[in-house]
């Protein structure tokens, strides 16, 4: 008789710890807020975790949690082994691949993106096409009147496209690379006339 209603009292706090739509793991760990007595398909696990939201899941505290996958001894907030590894805290949140930051923020809290590099799926997506044969070189006297009309470089995007749309890293990258080869081009056609008037006059 005894051991029946000790197992009713276990069962009672285990329905109302473990609903049928809510599990629950850990000391502390349990749902929170108006609903917490009614969440769907939540999940908390680990030391003093919170859920307040249907579908929800919480690993740990949300302060002092450490999630790992593939080692037992995580550092970060959420460390895998193997190709990525993420950290998050309050003094150096990173987010590092094989070991190193790609992206961070700074003691400003800008975001610091660090070394990469970037592909290009075919080659006319680089500026090359530039030094080609075929290749229209605008006269100096069209792009003044261009830039006097639209207060940008040909090919450029303005200042309000930008705002609106933002830009592409990787094309702008190319477009600048195009203007620094255009610029060559007319630096080589004034010293191909100066050298020229050089001859004419004598000097």
């Amino acid at each position: 008789m005894k051991k029946a209603f000790l197992y009713s009292v276990l069962l009672l706090i285990s329905l109302q710890s473990f609903g049928q739509s809510a599990s629950y793991f850990g000391r502390y760990a349990g749902g929170v807020g108006l609903n917490q007595n009614s969440l769907e398909r939540a999940s908390a696990l680990g030391y003093n975790a919170k859920v307040s939201v249907d579908d929800g899941l919480v690993l740990g505290d949300t302060t002092l949690v450490k999630v790992g996958i593939g080692l037992s001894n995580p550092r970060y907030r959420l460390d895998v082994k193997g190709v990525f590894n993420m950290r998050t805290a309050y003094n150096s949140p990173a987010f590092k691949i094989n070991d190193r930051n790609f992206l961070e923020l700074d003691e400003k809290g800008l975001f610091v993106l660090n070394s990469f590099k970037m592909k290009y799926e075919n080659e006319n997506q680089w500026s090359d096409k530039v030094f080609d044969k075929t290749y229209k070189l605008m006269s100096l006297q069209e792009v003044s009147k261009f830039i006097s009309e639209n207060k940008h470089l040909p090919n450029v995007p303005s200042a309000q496209e930008v705002v609106k749309n933002g830009i592409s890293i990787d094309e702008m990258v190319s477009k600048l690379l195009e203007k620094v080869e255009e610029l060559t081009l007319y630096t080589i056609q004034q010293q191909k006339e100066i050298e020229e008037l050089k001859k004419k006059f004598g000097n």
